[in-house]
């Protein structure tokens, strides 16, 4: 009997003692906004030491950040993400200048010109630029840079790369 009644007691102080040394959701809490403060405008409130993350941040890279940062604070079970990312400003059209069809034949071909490239040829209609001929690999991206740096509206690409 006495040995039933101190397995008894023991196992009550090992539970109270287990229990107590568990953090409370306030300290957790408080451990945790103390890393959020990297992430303005996220919020963190803790249930049973199961973080929820409110609030609205400019990029998805930040949401994810916000909840890594939860999620490496001793004690935390788990994530739950409910930060929502605003939209992307739309972009102002009126702000975008395209270039005549006669300024961007004249501006491309100067600018091949100038880097050497006297084989390609360029033409222009409406605001978009196909260029045709020939072009060695390593030198198809700074073609390319040469045309979109003019301003079109797109580059078609048709050389052949040799």
């Amino acid at each position: 009997m006495k040995r039933s009644v101190f397995i008894y007691l023991f196992g009550l102080l090992a539970f109270v003692t287990f229990y107590a040394c568990k953090p409370s959701d306030a300290n957790l809490q408080k451990d945790v906004q103390s890393v959020l403060v990297a992430y303005p405008g996220v919020n963190a409130t803790v249930n049973n030491s199961v973080v929820t993350l409110t609030g609205t941040v400019a990029s998805e890279d930040i949401k994810i950040g916000a909840e890594r940062a939860a999620r490496a604070v001793k004690n935390v079970k788990s994530v739950t993400n409910n930060i929502m990312v605003n939209a992307p400003a739309p972009i102002n059209q009126s702000s975008v200048v395209v270039s005549s069809d006669d300024v961007l034949t004249q501006n491309i071909r100067t600018a091949l010109d100038n880097a050497g490239y006297k084989n390609i040829d360029i033409d222009v209609n409406d605001g978009e630029v196909t260029l045709t001929g020939n072009v060695q690999r390593n030198n198809l991206q700074e073609v390319m840079q040469i045309a979109n740096d003019a301003s079109p509206k797109r580059v078609i690409n048709q050389l052949e790369i040799e």
